[in-house]
């Protein structure tokens, strides 16, 4: 009867919060279809008020009603209860649009997105009740459904006022052709500037390589190739959205990561979430960079490999498969494959005896012929190309025309870390707590899992920090390392449950305070980022010629005082001054890694 009754509970919750959401969605459709709403003179406004919105609360609703339902009765009413304060950014908007001229579409984002990030926290909120009662697989998928309602609903207001930019235009360019011609020759696209459709003017340079009379891309063919479809379904939109959707894929493996290493499911909660809704994760859901799907196919293949030599043939395939994929989607992202292949190697060759040997011939197999097969035919439509049977043919065929390596790691370094321009720090400084968790990890993590996501990630960064543009200027910052950004999650997760293990009481208050203070500034970034998507956009010329700190600490600098950008160094300008400043940065760094291993109980 007990159990009768609290379902009959359970459908009436439901059944009153369904009845809600409709009537308050009915108000919102009649209250953005007023004649007045569609007379505005801008587009994006009145798109953002009369689709996007509703579109928002519609995903937003579902989601709501996916976390709510392994919550318990009590808090489970009062959690679908605060779900309709989100309908308050219907009244906003339009007031806002009522008051006539000066009001842009920036200032309507401002208000549309801070509503989706304060569900967006209640979503998070409500699952860390609950997280630790439910499957790892189904809390990951929880966390995913969660992550991307924020990633879908930013979609369509960054289009609509921030063109594609960088290297995205030519990405797209090469999907137009294999949609629409069928082939790889970009001659007639560039020609005929059927890219207007997704870049608003003529492009300055085309990146192609020239065969004769054909122009073949020099960009990698994994994104093209994979966005081809959601291209030909949306165009850039149908891209985007695959990106969003990639990006929610990841935060679901890093979650299940995070737990296989031995992280408690609160921390890995938490710490999954702000690497997903932080910068550089958060900003690259509205690009078109293959970074996003080299790092799930990073994260992937590291936790297939999680039983080490126990590992069972199909999970080698399956590691190898996720390794094959890497160099056609990124040339850079082929130095991740080569660590992670180094462990998927040992993991088949090394089997746990006793082992046969045609277990060991299986083994062996499995691991390797996804990897070649997958290798051997991106060298193969190389030499179609360009005459070159090698993966990354077109970069090698342009290699002589301007220096790529400088074999200076600790130059780079510095700067991808600690860079006040192009850094990840400055961007994200929550990433500083990962420096607590990296001995936990080290101790606790399946060996195999541990080994594929430090080498996976060490030989990539070290690779990338050796360029002689390691700060990709043109797309938003961290993009070269976003790749290899699954380990550094794993790390601030791990890094967050050992908050509670920190003696004595008064610095674990102090460092937890700390922490917080880096996690708000570090959201508050990615929320400028949105609502701003063009202060994303750096040029190291720029800081070198004229001494400026980034658009973004231009900004910041107007609100806080005393100005954050002093904290960090310029390595774009690499004075020594700047240069002892991100040494120190880099100390302090290892000097909290070892002071957390001290001070930590063992666990």
């Amino acid at each position: 009867m007990t159990d009768d009754r609290e379902a009959a509970h359970v459908t009436r919750s439901f059944g009153r919060y369904t009845v809600a959401n409709a009537v308050a969605l009915a108000w919102t459709l009649f209250a953005v279809s007023r004649p007045w709403v569609g007379t505005l003179s801008e587009d994006p406004q009145r798109e953002l008020v009369q689709r996007t919105l509703p579109l928002a609360l519609v995903a937003a609703a579902i989601v709501t009603a996916l976390v709510a339902a392994p919550l318990s009765d009590g808090r489970r009413d009062a959690f679908l209860r605060r779900h309709f304060a989100i309908y308050l950014a219907t009244l906003a908007l339009l007031f806002l649009l009522s008051r006539g001229g000066g009001v842009t579409t920036q200032h309507l984002g401002a208000v549309y997105l801070l509503a989706i990030a304060v569900w967006t926290a209640h979503a998070v909120e409500g699952l860390w009740h609950v997280v630790a009662n439910l499957p790892d697989r189904r809390a990951a998928l929880t966390l995913a459904a969660v992550l991307l309602v924020p990633y879908l609903a930013l979609l369509p207001y960054h289009n609509s006022i921030m063109p594609t930019a960088s290297d995205e235009p030519h990405y797209l360019i090469i999907m137009q052709s294999l949609v629409q011609d069928g082939d790889l020759d970009l001659a007639n696209n560039y020609d005929s500037e059927t890219y207007r459709e997704f870049y608003p003017d003529r492009l300055p340079d085309r990146h192609v390589i020239h065969v004769g009379p054909w122009q073949y891309p020099i960009r990698d063919l994994g994104l093209p190739l994979i966005g081809a479809v959601p291209f030909a379904l949306g165009g850039r939109a149908g891209v985007v959205a695959l990106m969003g959707l990639v990006a929610a894929a990841l935060g679901a493996q890093l979650y299940r990561a995070c737990r296989e290493v031995g992280v408690a499911h609160r921390p890995a909660l938490l710490g999954t979430a702000l690497a997903c809704l932080t910068h550089p994760i958060l900003s690259y859901t509205t690009q078109i960079y293959p970074e996003l799907l080299a790092a799930l196919a990073f994260v992937s293949a590291a936790r297939l490999v999680r039983g080490g030599r126990a590992a069972t043939p199909l999970a080698l395939a399956g590691a190898a498969a996720c390794v094959g994929v890497l160099p056609w989607l990124s040339t850079r992202a082929a130095l991740i494959a080569l660590g992670v292949g180094l462990v998927v190697a040992y993991c088949a060759l090394r089997p746990l005896p006793p082992a046969s040997l045609a277990q060991r011939a299986i083994r062996a197999a499995a691991a390797a012929l996804p990897f070649f097969v997958l290798l051997g035919g991106l060298s193969f439509v190389n030499w179609l190309l360009f005459g070159r049977f090698m993966p990354g043919a077109a970069y090698y065929l342009v290699s002589d025309q301007q220096q790529v390596l400088t074999f200076a790691p600790q130059v780079g370094t510095l700067g991808l870390l600690f860079d006040r321009t192009f850094g990840l720090i400055p961007r994200a400084p929550v990433y500083l707590v990962a420096a607590l968790g990296a001995v936990a990890v080290w101790r606790r993590g399946p060996r195999a899992l541990v080994a594929a996501l430090i080498l996976g990630w060490l030989i990539a960064f070290t690779f990338i920090a050796s360029i002689a543009y390691w700060w990709a200027d043109g797309a938003p910052p961290s993009r070269y390392i976003l790749a290899g950004l699954p380990f550094f999650a794993v790390l601030l997760a791990a890094g967050l449950e050992r908050l509670e293990s920190l003696r004595p009481v008064a610095w674990r208050a102090f460092v937890t305070a700390s922490a917080a203070a880096l996690a708000a500034f570090s959201v508050l970034i990615a929320y400028v980022f949105a609502v701003l998507p063009q202060m994303r956009y750096d040029l190291a010329v720029d800081v070198r010629l004229t001494e400026r700190d980034g658009q973004l600490f231009e900004f910041v600098g107007r609100l806080a005082r005393p100005d954050p950008a002093a904290l960090f160094p310029s390595i774009v300008r690499a004075t020594p001054l700047d240069l002892a400043l991100g040494a120190i940065w880099l100390a302090a760094v290892i000097a909290l890694g070892a002071w957390s291993a001290r001070l930590s109980r063992p666990v």
